[in-house]
C-alpha cells in the first residue's frame, strides 16, 4: 500500500513539473516519515535546472498546494517534510544530514 502512495505522490510531482518548462527534475525522493505515523511522507525534489531563480519558499508553497489538489481524494496522505532543492542545495543538504 505504501509503495502505491509513494508512486502516486511521485506522479503528481512529475505533473507539477510539466507546468514549468524551465524545470528539469534530477531526483525525487518520497519515503515514509520516520515518525512511524501511517501514510505520512517526506518529499524531496531536486532540479538540475529551473529552481535557481525561483525562491525556495515560493516553489515549495506552489508544489504543496498542487499536491493537495492532486491528492485530494486521498485524505489520508500527509506530507511532514517538503523540500525543493537545486542540485547545489541538495549537495549542501546531504553534507549536513549524512
Amino acid at each position: 500500500m505504501k509503495q502505491k502512495l509513494v508512486e502516486k505522490i511521485k506522479q503528481a510531482i512529475y505533473e507539477w513539473a510539466k507546468q514549468y518548462p524551465q524545470v528539469e527534475l534530477a531526483e525525487i525522493d518520497v519515503y515514509p516519515s520516520p515518525s512511524g505515523v501511517p501514510d505520512v511522507f517526506h518529499v524531496i525534489v531536486v532540479a538540475a535546472k529551473g529552481f535557481e531563480s525561483w525562491d525556495q519558499a515560493d516553489r515549495e508553497d506552489d508544489l504543496y498546494w498542487f499536491l493537495q489538489k492532486q491528492l485530494d481524494d486521498s485524505n489520508d496522505i500527509g506530507i511532514s517534510l517538503l523540500l525543493t532543492l537545486t542540485e547545489e542545495e541538495s549537495d549542501k543538504y546531504e553534507q549536513v544530514t549524512y
